[in-house]
This record gives C-alpha cells, sequence and structure tokens, in this order.
C-alpha cells in the first residue's frame, strides 16, 4: 500500500529507495505514525471522514462527561460531608440536652419519693392522732352521758325535795 513517491528537484528527479530495502515491520510503523501524524494535525481537511478525529472527539468527550460527573459527585459527598456534621452535632447536642433532662427528672424523682416518705409518715402520725383524739372523744361522750344522767337523776332529787318542802 505504500508507493514510492518522487519528488522534483532542478537537476532530476529522486526516487527514494526500495521499499524492501527497510524491513516491513518497521515500515508499517512509519507508514501508520505518518497517518496518525497527518490526521491529529489536519482535523479540517478530512474531520467528517476521519475515524481517528471521529474517536479523539470521542475521548475529549468522554472526558468532559467524567470530568463534570465526578465535579457532580464531589458536590454530592460535600453535601452528604456537611448533611452527616449537621447531624452529628445535632445528636450530640440532644444527647447533652438528654442527660440534664434525665439528671433533673431523677432529681426530681428523689424529691418526689423524700416527699412522698415524709408525707406517708405525716399520715400515719395524724391517723395515730385521730385515732387517739377518736378514744378521747368517746371517752368524753361517756363522761358527759354518765355526767348527765348523774345531773338528771340529781335534778330529778332535787326537784322532788323543792316539792317535798
Amino acid at each position: 500500500w505504500l508507493k514510492p513517491v518522487t519528488f522534483r528537484t532542478r537537476a532530476s528527479l529522486f526516487v527514494p529507495p526500495r521499499a524492501s530495502a527497510v524491513p516491513t515491520k518497521m515500515r508499517r510503523t512509519l507508514a501508520f505514525a505518518t497517518s496518525l501524524a497527518a490526521c491529529a494535525l489536519s482535523p479540517a481537511a478530512g474531520a467528517a471522514t476521519n475515524p481517528l478525529a471521529s474517536v479523539l472527539g470521542l475521548l475529549d468527550s468522554l472526558s468532559a462527561k467524567i470530568t463534570k460527573e465526578g465535579e457532580a459527585e464531589e458536590k454530592a459527598f460535600k453535601e452528604f460531608f456537611e448533611w452527616c456534621d449537621d447531624a452529628s452535632r445535632n445528636t450530640d447536642f440532644e444527647l447533652k440536652t438528654a442527660k440534664d433532662k434525665k439528671e433533673k427528672l431523677e432529681a426530681a424523682i428523689g424529691q418526689a419519693v423524700g416527699d412522698a416518705e415524709a408525707s406517708a409518715a405525716k399520715i400515719e402520725e395524724l391517723a395515730g392522732s385521730v385515732a387517739t383524739s377518736e378514744a378521747e372523744l368517746k371517752s368524753a361522750n361517756e363522761i358527759r352521758e354518765k355526767e348527765s344522767s348523774d345531773f338528771v337523776a340529781s335534778e330529778a332529787e332535787l326537784m322532788e325535795a323543792i316539792d317535798a318542802v
């Protein structure tokens, strides 16, 4: 596929050495590199039909797409990281608040238990006092009934004595 190229000079035609003089592998590599360089250097000449230019264009667009997605992922990660920090701070604050509230409630419970015990003791004392007062009242009522019956009996005697006199 390589044809000898002729260059015209003033004196004569120059024909390069035969293709068989250069090793085949080297010749193919040189031809590929030359065509690659020609395609890369002149994309306007055959951009519509040049597969290498379209591959390079696809690679550029893929690179841009990957960069854009990476920036979007980085932004999403930063937002997630900030959310995690905020959630952590809020949780720490809630824990501290809950511990403070727990301590206050435990103190209130302790005070309420103490008040309940004091009230129970006061109730027992008052119940004993009520029982004593009821016993004294019953005893006083019995004494009054006895004194009342004694008074009625002595009044009746005195009325009889006054009536007799």
